[in-house]
């Protein structure tokens, strides 16, 4: 058992047992629910799906006016 789960049983034995109910039974419906939930399957990226949704300016690598950093209109 690791240490985790030592000092987890250790903190719940300290609750009164109504509440260690509660929490067991919330935690098995969270386990169950996601073991319910079936696993994506991983999808390969497609190169060139997006191909002509970008456009770059000409200018793009030109540096810009100082009326910009200035923040003047």
């Amino acid at each position: 058992m690791t240490q985790l789960v030592q000092s987890l049983l250790e903190r719940l034995s300290q609750l009164p047992e109504s509440m260690q109910d509660h929490l067991a039974q919330r935690f098995l419906k969270e386990l169950e629910e996601a073991e319910a939930q079936p696993e994506t399957p991983f999808h390969k990226r497609v190169a060139g799906l997006g191909k002509g949704t970008i456009v770059i300016a000409d200018d793009f690598d030109e540096p810009l006016p100082d009326s910009f950093w200035l923040g003047e209109p």
